[in-house]
């Protein structure tokens, strides 16, 4: 049995969230105001993951994405990415804040890691901190640099979008990836702030994204799967670098 969504298209990725979990309190995302997490036994454990795990692969699933919260919080996910790269998934990724990697950065390729997303939603220090509610600007910056040196690279950079607040720094973004070559991913900004801010005039649409950057470096579009949402493409320079 194969699992399939309503087009008919096979669903062979699978994101499994491990805690909730954060370290940040981004804007976007949370509130400002101290929350209850759920007790880790209140949460899925880890032999029950395992075990969905296993159903799913014999579903089709071929990559899993390990999320949170922030994933590298709840201890063991070295462990857990280890299992799942025994139980033979095909590719195994993880989105991260950054702000723990560097300092599990082998640890996670030795386990079977292969790709990672690191969220950066600017390159300005102060806006940075305002927008995570953090003093981590150098952790991330300098785990991109650690993420991009290893068997990841090249790094995915996620970066959320939000109208007044980072939509200035499209183009800054562009010219780190071509600087950098790393991957960046320009994330729409979506309904789950828990302070209830969001409204559809602070989302900034993929062509307006696609128009700026492309005025300044044009840019080729490169086939995507079927299943896919984002939308890639490349600069077309002679330094590597991709944009989704």
């Amino acid at each position: 049995m194969t699992l399939h969504d309503k087009f008919g298209r096979p669903i062979t990725d699978l994101r499994i969230s491990v805690t909730d979990r954060c370290n940040f309190r981004c804007v976007y995302c949370r509130s400002a105001e101290p929350e209850n997490y759920r007790g880790h036994d209140e949460i899925l454990s880890w032999p029950e993951l395992d075990r969905l795990a296993r159903i799913f692969l014999s579903l089709g699933i071929r990559k899993i994405r390990i999320t949170g919260g922030e994933p590298l919080v709840r201890e063991g996910v070295e462990d857990y990415i280890a299992r799942l790269h025994g139980l033979g998934v095909e590719d195994l990724s993880m989105t991260t804040n950054g702000h723990l990697l560097a300092e599990r950065c082998e640890r996670l390729i030795d386990a079977g890691l292969r790709r990672i997303n690191i969220s950066l939603d600017s390159l300005d220090r102060v806006r940075f901190e305002k927008i995570t509610r953090t003093k981590s600007f150098a952790t991330v910056m300098g785990s991109i640099d650690i993420a991009q040196k290893s068997r990841l690279a090249p790094v995915k950079i996620n970066a959320v979008l939000v109208r007044g607040v980072n939509d200035d720094e499209v183009e800054a973004f562009a010219e780190f990836a071509r600087a950098r070559g790393v991957t960046m991913r320009f994330i729409e900004f979506m309904p789950l702030d828990a302070d209830r801010h969001w409204n559809r005039s602070l989302v900034v649409p993929a062509a307006e994204i696609h128009r700026r950057i492309n005025a300044r470096w044009p840019l080729r579009q490169i086939p995507h799967e079927r299943s896919e949402t984002a939308r890639k493409y490349r600069l077309r320079t002679a330094r590597p670098a991709r944009l989704a």
